[in-house]
């Protein structure tokens, strides 16, 4: 079948508009597939959704609401005790802000924690922080989160497989997930300390950066000299390594971050007079933290109530309450905070100093 010249013009450009509307499209399809799944979760028990909430006690829905913001707290101090470390201290209501704005991005964008990563460099970089302390930072921070991640999922898994006697599916889902999150704090620890490793992937994460920056900011691309940037960092590394011995204390406040993370959970059962075992807790807790590792997903937003909710249903826990308590969590670790977080960011913007980029220099306006 001939088609004239002319006509082919038309097909391009019409196969070109197809693939741009469908790439802006795929952007929404993360939350399409949580609003589905929330949808068929909580429409069919609505009615006994609001039953439950008006029975529900006040103070402890107060209580779980004061957990999540110490766990944010203690998120906070351990990103400023290892800004401290690293020799690069700021204000600790400033690495409040920082910790809550780039969480809450996170939240809102399923992109693995690139996107949170890339703001909370963007912020800390405009407070004279470089890029490349940022990098260590953060490296250090997010294997300690994982490894202690890890630990709780794996021990749940196994006091899980105690308590029904049998290796079942779930089980095995929950061991390949633990191996999963136990790989991200390996893969980290050779970024950081072999020196071969590091300085072949040091210039793919240091451009990885600075695109990102620009995709989330779309201005003031740090212009550091790449040479600096991975003395910065191999320095970074030798100042970690030479105060190996004071992380013990970032790893007691991430520590102290996952405790309380949990009792937010523990606070939204007993907010039902619904008094579960910390080790119930633990387990269902797990389950859920798994499914906020999907990467297509905002934070697990759909899946996380799903398993939780079907996880203490299955403990004689009434569906309706599960979901609830689901959502309570929900709304008290993630969209209050995230809401927070963007008046913080309102503010952090006004407060802060404008920075213009020139090649290596860097000057306030």
């Amino acid at each position: 079948m001939y088609i004239p010249f002319w006509d082919y013009k038309y097909i391009l450009t019409f196969i070109g508009w197809f693939n741009r509307g469908m790439k802006k499209n795929l952007k929404f399809l993360p939350l399409i597939i949580a609003a589905l799944i929330l949808y068929f979760l909580i429409y069919p028990n609505y009615e006994n959704i609001i039953r439950v909430y008006h029975e529900s006690k006040r103070t402890y829905l107060l209580v779980s609401m004061l957990a999540a913001l110490g766990s944010y707290f203690f998120m906070s101090l351990s990103l400023y005790e290892m800004l401290k470390i690293m020799g690069h201290k700021i204000p600790f209501l400033q690495t409040f802000s920082i910790t809550m704005i780039s969480t809450a991005v996170n939240y809102f964008f399923s992109s693995a924690g690139a996107s949170g990563f890339a703001i909370r460099t963007h912020l800390l970089n405009k407070r004279k922080v470089p890029v490349s302390i940022c990098i260590t930072t953060s490296v250090v921070l997010t294997a300690f989160i994982y490894l202690i991640l890890g630990f709780i999922v794996f021990q749940s898994f196994i006091l899980h497989m105690i308590s029904i006697k049998k290796i079942n599916l779930q089980v095995l889902e929950g061991f390949i997930g633990t191996l999963f999150i136990f790989l991200i704090p390996f893969l980290l620890t050779l970024v950081m300390y072999n020196h071969r490793f590091r300085n072949r992937w040091a210039i793919r994460i240091y451009y990885f950066i600075n695109s990102t920056i620009y995709q989330i900011t779309k201005y003031q691309i740090p212009k550091e000299d790449f040479r600096e940037f991975k003395n910065q960092l191999n320095h970074g590394v030798s100042i970690l390594h030479s105060k190996r011995y004071e992380l013990h204390k970032v790893l007691f406040y991430v520590l102290l971050d996952w405790v309380l993370n949990i009792m937010v959970l523990y606070f939204a059962f007993l907010s039902l007079d619904i008094k579960l075992s910390l080790v119930k807790i633990i387990i269902g807790f797990s389950f859920g933290m798994i499914m906020t590792v999907i990467p297509i997903l905002p934070s697990g937003l759909g899946a996380m109530e799903f398993v939780i909710a079907n996880f203490y249903s299955n403990y004689g826990v009434p569906i309706e309450s599960a979901i609830f308590a689901s959502l309570v969590f929900r709304v008290c670790y993630y969209i209050i905070p995230s809401l927070v977080s963007f008046i913080m960011f309102y503010g952090i913007k006004i407060a802060e100093p404008e920075i213009k980029y020139d090649g290596n220099k860097k000057e306030d306006i």
